[in-house]
């Protein structure tokens, strides 16, 4: 059973020999058949026979499971060298747990002293009114300035 990712891009490997024909004019492709439908995917030889094929997503485009085989064409000669089942696989998985809870939960009571915070918005501060001064210009005679500094002095 050969697996495939339906979540990321695949590729697909393998290794040719050929007797009696030219790995540069070989081509090779990968058909994956499902219920849904069949797909192609074309790949190269190199010289040394060293085949890839680069498989895209799969996902909702094939079903979970079904065949896949590769083709070789050499020289105007069909060969079919191999065949699998294949088996439709996701590189990422998530598992959960889910622990029921026992009868009712602890409760965990501390001695140290308890604090209560609750937010209110601030009251705003009454504003204090500034005194304004006023300048007067006048003018005192000297008996007036003497009389007031007497007045002052006590």
């Amino acid at each position: 059973m050969y697996p495939l990712y339906s979540d990321k891009s695949n590729l697909f490997e393998c290794a040719i020999q050929l007797e009696g024909c030219s790995l540069n004019d070989a081509s090779a492709r990968l058909i994956i058949e499902s219920e849904q439908n069949s797909l192609v995917f074309n790949g190269e030889i190199d010289n040394t026979g060293a085949c890839l094929i680069p498989i895209k997503k799969l996902k909702g485009l094939v079903s979970e499971g079904g065949s896949m085989k590769l083709e070789v064409i050499a020289d105007d000669m069909y060969f079919s060298p191999w065949e699998s089942e294949y088996e439709l696989l996701q590189s990422k998985q998530v598992t959960v747990e889910v622990k029921t809870p026992s009868s009712k939960p602890k409760l965990f009571e501390s001695k140290k002293p308890k604090v209560n915070v609750s937010f209110k918005k601030p009251i705003p501060k009454p504003r204090k009114q500034k005194r304004v001064v006023k300048e007067t210009r006048q003018e005192f005679s000297k008996k007036e300035l003497q009389s007031l500094l007497n007045r002052l002095r006590g």
